[in-house]
């Protein structure tokens, strides 16, 4: 009976859990279309929203941590597409070096907003 308590407690835990990593905000349409600067930018963001936007939606936290507010230089955002870190896997074998820069360099416009005004 002492156990009781903390297997509720553990249950309602989880899934709080669940409910928030379920319920993480969109921050654009899965339909938008948006006409990408470049086509790098756009071949960039199709991959984004096939590999990285069901744990980063636009760039926001969901399953991952957001991503548009990170200081971190392209070249280390690169290495961890390619290599992954913690839980994220790694993408070097899916993606050639012109995806994965593409992929980065989408980022890095995600993180300028349309604005052009970088996030923080």
């Amino acid at each position: 009976m002492k156990k009781l308590p903390i297997i509720a407690g553990l249950l309602y835990l989880l899934a709080a859990t669940v409910v928030t990593a379920c319920s993480a905000p969109r921050t654009r349409p899965a339909a938008e279309v948006v006409n990408m600067p470049t086509e790098a930018l756009a071949e960039g963001r199709v991959l984004f929203d096939k590999y990285c936007n069901s744990c980063h939606p636009g760039g926001m936290a969901a399953v991952g941590p957001a991503i548009i507010n990170k200081p971190l230089p392209k070249f280390a955002i690169r290495y961890q597409i390619r290599k992954g870190l913690g839980t994220m896997p790694a993408f070097g074998d899916i993606l050639s070096d012109t995806e994965v820069r593409n992929v980065a360099d989408y980022i890095g416009y995600l993180k300028k907003g349309r604005d052009g005004e970088v996030r923080r």
